[in-house]
This record gives C-alpha cells, structure tokens and sequence, in this order.
C-alpha cells in the first residue's frame, strides 16, 4: 500500500437482496455510473473523470457513488494529495455484470430512442 494512499472502502459483502438492487439502480444515474466504470479499459476512474464524462453535479455523483461503494459494487480509495484525488474501481460483483451492459447495449441498438420515439 502506497503512502500517499490513506483511505480504501469497500463494503463488499459478496450478496446484494433484490430490494436493495432494484431500489438502487432504479434511482437516477446508478446505471451511467457503473455503465462508465465498466466499460473503461482503466482499472480505475478517478471522481473528476465520471463527473467530465456524465456531466453530473458534484454532489449527485458523490451520493451515487456513495450508494454503489456501500453495497459493494464499487470500490473506493482516497489519496492523501492536493488536490485531493478519489478513484473508483469496480469489484467483482460490478465485474460480473459485464455481459448485462453489453446485452442492454445490443438492445439499444435494436430498440433505441429512435425505435422508442424517446427524445
């Protein structure tokens, strides 16, 4: 573990109930995020890269992330540097929702906002 690394949370307990999944990824951006970490060819993504790249505010991201790292979708680790720098990396049970992204991916090909007259 490096020095400058000074905090590193994760709360993976390696099961998610149903409740608490639908309930957290019914909420808005859940599914950006992860959609953004997994699809990354980095082992991790630092807070200011999510927030450049899904244009949310500050403080929406950080209770999205806080809710991912808390039922252990994410993993996050805190550098002891100014500025302050927060990277994200996903755990393996974010890793094993790989082909779900890649499967609704395909969907949205077939049935997008074209296909759904959304705007």
């Amino acid at each position: 573990m490096s020095k400058s690394e000074i905090k590193q949370e994760s709360k993976q307990s390696g099961t998610v109930d149903e409740s608490t999944l639908f309930s957290l990824l019914g909420k808005a951006h859940p599914l950006a995020i992860l959609k953004e970490i997994v699809t990354k060819d980095q082992q991790s993504i630092r807070f200011s890269e999510l927030q450049s790249s899904l244009g949310l505010s500050p403080n929406t991201l950080s209770r999205r992330l806080d809710e991912l790292v808390e039922v252990g979708f994410l993993e996050r680790t805190q550098y002891d540097e100014i500025p302050p720098r927060v990277e994200y990396r996903e755990t393996e049970m974010v890793d094993d929702l790989t082909p779900v992204f890649q499967e609704l991916e395909m969907w949205m090909e077939r049935h997008g906002s074209d296909q759904l007259e959304c705007s």
